[in-house]
């Protein structure tokens, strides 16, 4: 990889990179992840977005709160899962045990629980190249939120494959044991 120095500009969009080139965006104000080998740039979250984001940061800091099983984190915060992908997951959660894969700059490997909230730009991420490096990754559990349409969907590593769980108005979570949340209480709570 040609070494150069980094303008605060998203003219990397879209360009090849691993994570060595990455780690030279730290000061950069842009928001890029790395995924599959190319630089992505998104725009800030939009209302609908970040009052989802928050309805969640606070449903499960108050059951990890009575439950210390782990910790919650939320964008931006770097996940690399390998040197090719770096992502920042708008939720993530890592258990008491797996806690050894936080780092300095970011957490290295896979958490248990990813939480995306899609938007119009970012949304075939979210189901493609994000899903299948999740999924291989090893990520126990994987929350796909639609703000616009009001939707969860629910996803569980079963034998190294994601499996949909449907859910008709409550799901319980295999990470968080004894989490369960009813999709109608949160919607109607935003």
């Amino acid at each position: 990889m040609k070494e150069t120095l980094l303008p605060n500009k998203a003219k990397y969009h879209r360009i090849k990179a691993d994570v060595a080139f990455y780690d030279k965006l730290e000061d950069n104000e842009n928001n890029y992840q790395l995924i599959e080998g190319v630089l992505e740039v998104a725009a800030s979250p939009i209302h609908i977005h970040q009052k989802v984001s928050m309805g969640l940061i606070h449903l499960l800091l108050d059951f990890l709160e009575t439950h210390p099983i782990g910790e919650l984190y939320s964008a931006p915060f770097d996940v690399e899962l390998d040197n090719v992908n770096v992502f920042q997951p708008d939720l993530l959660f890592i258990s008491k045990d797996r806690l050894p894969i936080i780092r300095e700059k970011r957490v290295v490997g896979s958490p248990n629980l990813v939480i995306e909230i899609l938007s119009d730009s970012t949304k075939h991420l979210d189901y493609g190249a994000k899903y299948k490096v999740y999924e291989k990754s090893g990520v126990l559990e994987y929350w796909i939120v639609d703000p616009q349409k009001e939707n969860f969907q629910f996803y569980q590593l079963v034998k190294k494959r994601f499996q949909k769980i449907q859910v008709q108005d409550s799901y319980s979570s295999s990470v968080l044991s004894s989490f369960t949340l009813r999709l109608s209480d949160f919607w109607e709570s935003l």
